[in-house]
């Protein structure tokens, strides 16, 4: 337990110290919102601040919307939007106090930019009316809070974090606080999830199952020693939730921050006292940034840039942010990013890593060459431990690339390729042929060639031939006259690129190299669509943007090729859809396997219909990669 306060901390003393403890069960939406337990919460943390940490309940700021049914046995203001944000923007800024503690206990979303937003009790489902949490962080972090008071901010959010686009009956409007200049207010936030979670009410106690965790680490604490100590206790609570999610009683994962940069960077690490020393690895010095400046001005993000920033936080040994987005647009502003946090069990700053798989992966070798001699450079002059060498890229499968093009009615040209690092012709057909001709042919070179058979077979075919089920086909097994299903041997994608041309081309293009760029499990990579979606402006939108790079097709059978005419219009490299077949009632989602469902891998799509195949999931997979396409060659005439 942390004792008293070091010699250069000013001591943390009660009687300046000021919260705000908010607790809401009942929503203005409807009772499909209700929570049994917040409102409990918020009352017992309330009874910690104001009993063994000693707070006067004079500085206590208690806002409460309990379910009729549930007696919280204290008067509190309700947890409207004016009360809250009164307390928190005029009331609280004005008082002369050190320390701030924030609790809140309800609901809790995530924008698409990851803010959390925290809904009062007064929203409404046409008007979900909000506290944008991260904002008002942001706003105490600035001179909106005048004359050195707080000097720490510490919150506590029992909510979950889930995906505004996740949410029902819920119709967020934009807010954002204005903020002014930029202070060093410390400020310690501690949630009960990570973003995509949700964060477990039990309902047996009535209570959260986070804050009854936290509580029993805070109750025998003094103001001080909790205070000081709040890296050890979110640490403390960490390890009671991974015995907990061991043993199947919990399934969240609290995480904490400790926010030090005007840009909402943060250190996942202890630097929350002021003692004076600093733990986990240095930073980069000015001569590092002024060599770096030279090495990345003007300089676009490469392709597996996300990777290169999951990788540093690997060799660092130290939690990389769960919700799978790079930081900024810019090479710069993700080293600033990755340079203001800290791995606390190597000694190595993750902006090095970082330019080290970079240069790993760089097609300019004069580049690759002064990027790691700049990561050489600063290591000997920071001090820092050795980088292990770069993963190598991950090898591709050996593919049979098969084009079909048309000829007259119902035949084709067949052509064959196979890829393993090039393109080598390895079948050209003298005559058009039919569909049962051109499987019988591709069955007969599978056999002849099972000792370079491939993992992938991809079929460039028009648009009409998407409707054919080409990983059903049945191809010979070589023992007698035996056959197997096409999709359940092998990866089998769909490819168009015939119809990318004129202005579909660009949009492929660019989302391709997003997806190269960012990686699969980005949040935005992935655009369901439904019936309803299906319209003539449904391309338009779906080229909007360098994302989504993947659409799933939840259509029904009339509206299956409407809705891949989008796609291929809008340049959606990747798609997915069914089958007309009696199987499961299931969303494409969890056809895949995806766990949770929301968290789909578009990189594994491939390998994950292969499987679900086989387990009598009829998906089709179009996945349309421009940089794998076999030059054309003459046809026979």
């Amino acid at each position: 337990m942390t004792g008293a306060s070091d010699a250069s901390e000013l001591p943390i003393a009660p009687e300046r110290t000021f919260a705000l403890v908010v607790g809401i069960e009942s929503y203005g939406i409807g009772r499909g919102m209700d929570l049994s337990g917040p409102a409990r919460d918020a009352v017992r943390f309330a009874e910690w601040l104001t009993g063994t940490a000693g707070v006067p309940k004079s500085n206590l700021r208690l806002l409460l919307s309990p379910l009729a049914r549930n007696e919280v046995g204290v008067e509190a203001k309700p947890a409207t939007r004016e009360n809250v944000e009164d307390a928190l923007f005029e009331d609280l800024p004005h008082c002369d106090g050190d320390l701030l503690w924030i609790y809140w206990a309800g609901h809790g979303f995530l924008d698409p930019t990851h803010q959390l937003l925290l809904p009062y009790a007064d929203a409404t489902a046409g008007y979900t009316t909000h506290l944008n949490l991260t904002s008002a962080l942001r706003w105490w972090q600035s001179n909106k809070v005048g004359g050195g008071r707080f000097r720490r901010l510490v919150t506590i959010g029992d909510s979950c974090r889930i995906d505004t686009r996740r949410a029902q009956r819920v119709g967020f409007p934009k807010v954002e606080y204005p903020t002014g200049r930029h202070t060093d207010r410390k400020q310690f936030t501690l949630y009960a999830a990570r973003p995509g979670e949700t964060a477990r009410n039990r309902a047996e106690l009535e209570a959260g199952q986070f804050t009854d965790t936290l509580l029993r680490h805070l109750q025998d604490r003094t103001l001080e020693q909790a205070t000081l100590g709040l890296v050890e206790i979110a640490r403390d609570v960490q390890r009671d939730f991974a015995v907990m999610k061991g043993n199947g009683t919990a399934w969240q994962e609290p995480q904490f921050e400790i926010a030090v940069g005007w840009d909402g960077s943060s250190l996942h690490g202890d630097r929350w006292t002021d003692d004076g020393t600093a733990s986990g690895a240095p930073v980069l010095d000015q001569h590092a940034w002024t060599e770096l400046g030279d090495l990345l001005t003007g300089r676009p993000m490469p392709p597996y840039t996300y990777e290169a920033y999951r990788w540093a936080f690997e060799v660092a040994r130290c939690a990389a942010p769960a919700e799978h987005t790079l930081p900024s647009r810019h090479l710069t502003e993700i080293v600033r990013d990755l340079d203001s946090r800290q791995g606390t069990s190597s000694n190595i700053p993750l902006a090095l890593p970082f330019i080290r798989h970079l240069a790993s992966r760089s097609r300019h070798a004069d580049w690759a060459a002064a990027a790691n001699d700049w990561v050489d450079r600063t290591r000997e002059r920071l001090g820092a431990a050795p980088i292990p060498p770069p993963p190598a890229r991950t090898a591709e499968l050996p593919a049979l690339h098969v084009r079909l093009t048309p000829e007259g009615d119902d035949r084709f040209w067949l052509q064959l390729w196979s890829y393993q690092g090039d393109f080598e012709n390895v079948g050209d057909y003298e005559r058009p042929m039919d569909l049962e001709a051109v499987r019988l042919a591709l069955g007969a070179h599978l056999v002849a060639n099972a000792a370079r058979s491939p993992g992938r077979i991809e079929f460039h075919i028009p648009y009409d031939l998407l409707e054919e089920p080409f990983e059903t086909w049945q191809v010979p097994t070589g023992r007698a006259t035996k056959t197997c299903a096409l999709g359940g041997r092998y990866q089998v994608l769909l490819r168009c690129p015939e119809e990318r041309q004129g202005l579909a081309e660009a949009p492929w293009r660019t989302k391709w190299e997003w997806y190269e760029t960012h990686g699969g499990r980005h949040p935005d990579a992935v655009h369901d669509v439904r019936d309803d979606d299906v319209s003539d402006g449904l391309a338009d939108e779906l080229q909007l943007d360098e994302s989504p790079v993947c659409v799933l097709a939840e259509v029904t059978g009339p509206l299956v090729m409407d809705a891949l005419g989008a796609v291929l219009d809008g340049g959606i490299p990747i798609a997915v859809w069914r089958r007309p077949s009696p199987g499961p009632d299931e969303s494409i989602r969890t056809a895949l396997g995806a766990t949770p469902p929301a968290l789909l891998d578009v990189e594994s799509l491939p390998a994950a219909l292969r499987r679900a195949r086989v387990r009598r999931r009829p998906l089709a997979l179009l996945w349309d990669d421009p940089g794998r396409i076999p030059e054309r060659r003459s046809l026979s005439s």
